[in-house]
């Protein structure tokens, strides 16, 4: 067992940080752009959809469309500051904060995504996630501190995080559209549908065969997603004995696997309109390897 108190390398869970505040900033940055918040995030009598439920603005005096733009104001500059490493624990608490504020406000408010960044920003309060990458981490070495470490049973609930959602993506997709003895036909109707579109797709419509192809092919990889948090235990215990142990060591399972989910993600941004959802089942990648791992892989990478 991970004891509660070993530290590690905190640069696995410095870049879910970093990928998590450009998110969140970007997000609502576009929301406010658009206009689209007034929608989502207001009532009926500011020109929202649908009735509102409580949640922590009423704090500050309840939603109203000034109190709403200043939420959005505050998730912005503590996304950067959280993204920059920036007084990162306090910048990580008032982005946890306005984005449970925001996403809480009413049926069109959030959605799974947004489920699913609440409780990775809960999760990265006590993860050590400045301690890398960070204007925290350049001001600590300037004062001739030594480096910060990171809490490791923090990243291993991250991965944890990201296994429970896709593997639970996967039960709730037991309709004959998805499973494998099914007409396998979901993904060709969600690209033919055009609420969901980012652009024109009638030109797949021809292509249904690839489609029933890449639906059983998602269904697959959601169902095999609990053998990651194995492979990643594996990888940590390898010098302990075990044949299946010294079997998932010949072969990193989770670079595969997770090239496989790159490569999806990357299809869904191109065609589909789903909010932060891919940046943020990305961003907890790098908590599938150790501090240590992610810090000698960007150490190699080749300089400009």
């Amino acid at each position: 067992m991970i004891p509660w108190d070993r530290r590690e390398s905190p640069h696995a869970v410095a870049l879910v940080r970093i990928v998590y505040g450009l998110a969140i900033a970007a997000h609502l940055a576009r929301m406010w752009a658009t206009g689209a918040w007034r929608w989502a995030w207001q009532g009926p009598d500011d020109g929202g959809l649908v009735g509102l439920l409580p949640t922590p603005i009423d704090w500050i005096g309840g939603p109203t469309p000034g109190n709403v733009e200043a939420v959005m104001a505050a998730g912005i500059v503590s996304g950067l500051c959280f993204a920059l490493g920036f007084l990162t624990p306090v910048a990580n608490l008032v982005l946890a904060w306005c984005w449970a504020a925001l996403s809480g406000l009413g049926p069109n408010a959030g959605g799974s995504y947004d489920y699913l960044g609440g409780a990775v920003l809960w999760v990265m309060l006590f993860s050590g996630g400045g301690g890398a990458w960070s204007v925290d981490a350049a001001l600590r070495a300037r004062l001739g501190r030594p480096p910060a470490t990171a809490l490791a049973v923090a990243r291993w609930l991250l991965c944890w995080q990201l296994v429970v959602m896709y593997d639970s993506t996967a039960w709730h997709k037991l309709s004959s559209g998805w499973v494998p003895w099914g007409s396998l036909d979901v993904l060709w109707y969600v690209l033919q549908q055009p609420t969901w579109h980012r652009v024109e797709m009638s030109w797949l419509a021809p292509l249904y065969p690839l489609t029933q192809l890449g639906t059983l092919t998602t269904w697959c990889f959601e169902h095999a997603s609990p053998v990651l948090v194995l492979a990643a235990w594996y990888r940590h215990t390898r010098a302990r004995p075990g044949w299946l142990r010294a079997q998932f060591n010949r072969v990193d399972f989770r670079l595969p696997f997770l090239a496989f989910g790159v490569l999806l993600h990357l299809l869904i941004e191109a065609t589909l309109e789903v909010g932060c959802f891919s940046l943020f089942t990305l961003g907890l990648y790098a908590a599938c390897f150790s501090g240590d791992e992610v810090r000698r892989a960007f150490t190699r990478l080749p300089r400009a």
